[in-house]
C-alpha cells in the first residue's frame, strides 16, 4: 500500500547524463517496488545562486528553495543520491542544503530535515564508488538533525553497472541495492509512523 506522505529523492548532481542519474533511477524503482510514494527532485529545481547572506538580506530565500522546503516538510523521509567531487559531496548539493537550512517568513527552515530518516547512496565511474564523500554527507545530514540511516551505498563502475535507463545490469549490485532500499523504508515506517 503506498504511504500518503511520500520519501522525498534529492539529486546531488544536474548534470545531463549524470552517472548519480541512473543510480538515483533505480533507486527510485526500488522505491516504487516497496510500495512506497515519491517525490524526485529534477535538475531544474536545484537553480539556487551560491549562498550568500547579502542575497539572502536584499532578495530573500529563492522561490525553488522555498518550494523544496515546502516537498521536504511533506515528506516522510530523504533519499539522496550523490556523486563524489575530490572526495567530498558536490557544492550544488551542499549548496542547495545551505539555502534549505535557512529560516525566513515564507519558509521553516531547518525545521523540514530535523528528526526525518535519510539515506545517502554514493556513485562513481571509479572503484570506490564516491565512498569518500559519503562520510562528509552524512556529517551533514547529522548536523542538521536528521536521523542517518546506518548502512550506506558507494556504487563503484555505476556506469557499466546500470545503464542509461537506470536498470541494474550486475546482480550482485541489484541484489545489494534491493536490501538497502527495503531496510530504509522499514526504518523510516518505523521513525516517521
Amino acid at each position: 500500500m503506498t504511504t500518503s506522505k511520500p520519501i522525498l529523492v534529492l539529486p546531488g548532481s544536474r548534470r545531463t547524463g549524470a552517472i548519480s542519474g541512473r543510480v538515483l533511477a533505480a533507486t527510485v524503482a526500488r522505491l516504487q517496488d516497496q510500495q512506497v510514494a515519491v517525490d524526485v527532485v529534477q535538475a531544474g529545481d536545484l537553480t539556487a545562486p551560491l549562498y550568500d547572506g547579502d542575497i539572502e538580506q536584499n532578495e530573500g530565500v529563492p522561490a525553488p528553495i522555498i518550494e523544496l522546503n515546502r516537498r521536504m516538510d511533506d515528506a516522510r523521509a530523504l533519499v539522496v543520491v550523490s556523486p563524489e567531487y575530490n572526495g567530498l559531496f558536490p557544492p550544488l548539493l551542499k549548496n542547495t542544503l545551505d539555502w534549505m537550512s535557512r529560516t525566513a517568513s515564507d519558509q521553516p527552515g531547518i525545521k523540514v530535515f530535523r528528526g526525518k530518516p535519510v539515506l545517502l547512496i554514493g556513485s562513481s565511474p571509479g572503484a570506490n564508488g564516491g565512498l569518500r564523500a559519503l562520510p562528509h554527507l552524512r556529517a551533514q545530514m547529522a548536523n542538521l538533525g536528521m536521523h542517518v540511516y546506518g548502512p550506506q551505498l558507494a556504487v563503484g563502475q555505476a556506469n557499466k553497472k546500470i545503464d542509461e535507463q537506470g536498470q541494474v545490469t550486475d546482480d550482485d549490485l541489484a541484489q545489494r541495492l534491493d536490501n538497502l532500499v527495503a531496510g530504509f523504508v522499514e526504518f523510516a515506517q518505523r521513525l516517521s509512523g
